[in-house]
């Protein structure tokens, strides 16, 4: 064969080796999934979320990143392998004998460090109740996750912005917490609450001084949540009754219930287990969003004052809120849940959820109405300790949600809570009980 015959055939290896995908392959690690392209992805995501946001959404700009491992901390892996073989559920659906880790191995890494001895299978009668038993008890990064809020309000999908709100969130746990072992998992022996949330808005004007303090305990059949909120307006703090936990908060399209994901009552629902599947997931952003992208942010303490323009910084999309323009995904496994409220008055008949099944770290949700149709959207962004820069994170080896998303598409209305700077906090018992005291419902300090 002449010089020129083989120069031609690494031509056409070379042509051949170059050549793009076709346009149904599924994207690499390095690709940019635009709305032309869109189809590309379309296997990695549920169906019933995606006429309303990729193909919503024209200026879609998907970034594909490699999968990574996000194993949770040593000692929440220690505590699986030590106690989750002692995990049960009791005639009322309550988690019993668990102390801390994973109750019931699901996940590869939960399953191989117990050696298999307590696999949790689809074949069991209570899966998908073990499976939110599974969520509701993840690894949280330790004693207290802190979050830094600016929040928007929007209508129009997304068109009119019309409110924008600052402010502080704070969540603590008191017990089963795998940091504390080999000592005991909870912050004293007579303690019942299983966490404890302190929300706290610090702007605009008319929002400012508003705050709501739950305390979740460990039997909350026994013993149900309490739960108050502080109206500036009336200068007194009232009640939430069980049946408020499902209300919108704030007058915004989140509900007490969605905090994390989902925060209700686990017997107080029927749970489905809708299978599980590969999904294109945000984890690991690398933006610097607000308040992160506000001067000063290290030094605070507290929500950061921030001004429009910083928080519009980052672009969101579609209904300027989801996280499908200029953001990182990568394929994961994730666990599909569908919740069912047994309260008639509960404003959803039913939502799935979608968990991360290596972590069970919040990725989405779908809320359909008492008719049977779907409304509303939740979806979460999250940060890797591992990589994060806000001081205190790193060595935590938790997933952290910097970023809470709610669209009403139906009514238009939308809400985007930015936090980039979530952090998990280190808290001594009597400084547990100093953030949760009912007295800073009224005075915030």
């Amino acid at each position: 064969m002449r010089v020129t015959d083989w120069i031609g055939v690494v031509a056409i290896t070379a042509g051949l080796a170059l050549a793009p995908r076709s346009a149904s392959a599924e994207p690499a690690p390095g690709d940019v999934v635009t709305y032309d392209t869109r189809e590309t992805v379309r296997a990695l995501y549920p169906e019933e979320l995606w006429p309303h946001t990729v193909e919503a959404y024209p200026e879609l700009e998907l970034h594909i990143v490699p999968s990574e491992d996000y194993r949770p901390h040593e000692k929440y892996v220690e505590a699986t392998a030590r106690y989750a073989c002692q995990a049960q559920l009791d005639e009322r659906g309550q988690l019993v004998g668990h102390v801390a880790g994973e109750p019931f191995p699901y996940s590869e890494w939960s399953q191989e460090v117990t050696g298999h001895a307590c696999d949790l299978r689809p074949e069991d009668p209570h899966f998908a109740l073990k499976l939110a038993w599974n969520a509701s008890r993840r690894w949280f990064g330790g004693s207290t996750l802190v979050q830094d809020w600016g929040w928007s309000f929007t209508r129009d999908h997304g068109e009119d912005f019309w409110k924008f709100a600052q402010g502080t969130y704070r969540r603590s746990y008191f017990s089963h917490r795998a940091d504390l072992l080999p000592g005991p998992p909870q912050i004293s022996d007579d303690t019942d609450v299983l966490w404890a949330e302190f929300i706290d808005t610090l702007t605009p004007f008319d929002l400012r001084g508003q705050r709501t303090l739950i305390f979740r305990y460990r039997d909350s059949q026994v013993r149900k949540d309490d739960a108050w909120a502080y109206l500036p307006q009336l200068r007194r703090a009232r009640r939430l009754s069980t049946g408020e936990k499902s209300d919108n908060a704030m007058g915004s399209e989140m509900t007490y219930e969605d905090s994390l994901l989902f925060s209700g009552y686990l017997w107080d629902q029927e749970w489905v287990a809708r299978g599980e599947r590969d999904m294109l997931v945000t984890m690991d952003s690398e933006r610097v969003c607000f308040p992160k992208n506000v001067p000063g942010w290290r030094e605070r303490e507290l929500a950061v004052p921030g001004e429009r323009e910083q928080f519009l910084a980052c672009r969101f999309g579609p209904y300027n809120t989801l996280p499908f323009i200029d953001e990182r995904w990568q394929k994961r496994r994730v666990i599909a849940l569908e919740q069912r409220p047994q309260d008639s008055r509960h404003k959803f008949s039913k939502k799935i959820l979608w968990y991360d099944k290596e972590t069970y770290s919040p990725i989405a949700s779908l809320a359909y109405d008492r008719e049977g149709e779907p409304g509303r959207i939740v979806w979460f962004q999250l940060d890797w300790s591992e990589t994060s820069d806000v001081p205190g994170n790193v060595g935590r080896r938790i997933l952290l949600p910097i970023a809470f998303m709610v669209v009403n598409f139906v009514d238009g209305t939308a809400n985007l809570n930015q936090m980039w700077t979530a952090r998990v906090e280190d808290n001594s018992p009597s400084e547990l009980l100093r953030h949760f005291d009912v007295t800073r419902l009224k005075s915030g300090n």
